[in-house]
């Protein structure tokens, strides 16, 4: 991209310079001084389209080049530069600075200098031609007071022209680079962030499998033990006895090819550690106000019999609704409102926002370690992930003077 950018900057030049030729014969035809002798403006016109195309290629030859107009211009009898020489004193020293202000890519490990560009010469050999310029009309005026202010004020003039021209170029060139900068820049940044919410859903994602891995097992080993105690209440050697025991069979086999699937997502092993259940929902709230948020709790219905994957899936979003509550009101005033249904899950947790925090604070941040929170929890993106495998709906959003949160789990089969 750089590349192409390049190719179309280097013809800049040369368009500058049929500009300058079309102005300047039209300069040389409308103006009655120049038309009555053309010789002497075409020949300054014809250095500076010169000086102006080889500008694209040697910066500072062509505006020594172009500068060598005005020369030119008094040593044949001309008052001073044609305007096609004047434009061409801007526009050669202002591509040098433009073209040779800084390397590509930037160099961003250490400030640049404005002097030190490698382009100050043009500016410099510029001035150098329109002194001498200067000096051969003054020799033509004589040592007189007024022939003196005139050739002060055309080196001044002159010297401003071309160094103000060539610092518009470096400056146009910094800025330029700058923003391709930037907007390199801009792109890493979007791609890491892309990057770290991919990683994100794909760790959740490996936290419910584990979930569900537990509860899949739990209740096929449930049903193989219920199945043994059926099958010790029949005669051995019968077809119905026989049956049951493949039955068996076929679960202890599901539950191993369970554990070889899936053990590999597990970090550590976790048997001795209590399981995570919504029926603890009152030992989660203990653990957060001993951190320091006053919370209260009330529960509507029966919380146990929940089926195993809601049941995690619930605990888990309650765990990382309260610890977001504690990272980001502190202690503020917070409820939690349980009701269990004949078909559905429901937990709302409302938190009123103290005076010096702000109006709705955003809870897409990892959950911060803290009693209540094994910080496996990634905000939002990890609550969406547990309610979605199950068509549940998730509600966050702030109300006046709080924010809340509200999960409702279908009491059924996992979509």
């Amino acid at each position: 991209m750089h590349r192409t950018l390049a190719r179309r900057a280097a013809l800049l030049p040369w368009a500058a310079a049929v500009t300058l030729a079309v102005i300047g014969v039209a300069e040389i035809l409308l103006d009655s001084a120049f038309s009555a002798a053309p010789a002497v403006p075409a020949a300054a016109l014809a250095t500076v389209v010169a000086g102006t195309a080889l500008a694209g290629r040697f910066p500072i030859a062509g505006s020594a080049v172009v500068a060598a107009a005005f020369p030119v211009a008094v040593a044949g009898g001309l008052n001073g530069p044609t305007g096609a020489a004047v434009l061409g004193f801007f526009l050669a020293p202002g591509w040098a600075g433009y073209q040779r202000a800084v390397s590509w890519p930037p160099d961003t490990s250490r400030p640049s200098r404005f002097w030190s560009a490698g382009s100050w010469p043009a500016p410099l050999a510029a001035q150098l031609m329109a002194s001498l310029g200067t000096w051969i009309a003054g020799r033509a005026a004589g040592s007189t007071v007024g022939g003196l202010a005139a050739m002060a004020w055309e080196n001044l003039f002159f010297g401003l022209l071309c160094w103000g021209a060539w610092g518009v170029g470096l400056l146009a060139r910094r800025l330029q680079d700058r923003a391709e900068l930037l907007a390199r820049l801009t792109t890493a940044l979007d791609a890491e962030r892309d990057a770290r919410e991919h990683a994100i859903v794909a760790e959740e994602r490996q936290r419910i499998a584990r979930d569900m891995h537990d509860a899949v097992a739990h209740s096929i080993s449930v049903m193989v033990l219920q199945l043994g105690a059926v099958r010790a209440t029949l005669p051995a050697g019968t077809p119905q006895a026989e049956m049951l025991q493949g039955v068996e069979r076929l679960g202890r086999e599901s539950v191993r090819e369970l554990h070889t699937l899936v053990g590999i997502l597990r970090d550590t092993p976790d048997l001795l550690v209590a399981q995570p259940s919504i029926a603890r929902a009152e030992e989660l709230v203990a653990q957060l106000r001993a951190a320091g948020l006053p919370v209260e709790l009330t529960v509507d219905g029966d919380l146990t019999g929940v089926p195993r994957a809601q049941d995690i899936s619930a605990y888990r979003v309650l765990q990382e609704a309260l610890t977001n509550v504690l990272r980001h009101a502190g202690t503020a005033a917070t409820s939690v409102h349980l009701h269990r249904a004949t078909d559905r899950l429901t937990l709302t947790v409302d938190n009123v926002l103290p005076s010096t925090a702000p109006s709705a604070p955003a809870l897409t941040s990892p959950a911060p370690s803290s009693p209540a929170s094994d910080g496996g929890g990634h905000g939002l993106i990890g609550m969406r992930e547990r309610i979605a495998v199950f068509s549940g709906t998730l509600t966050v959003g702030a109300r006046p003077g709080g924010f809340t949160v509200r999960a409702s789990f279908p009491l059924g089969t996992a979509s």
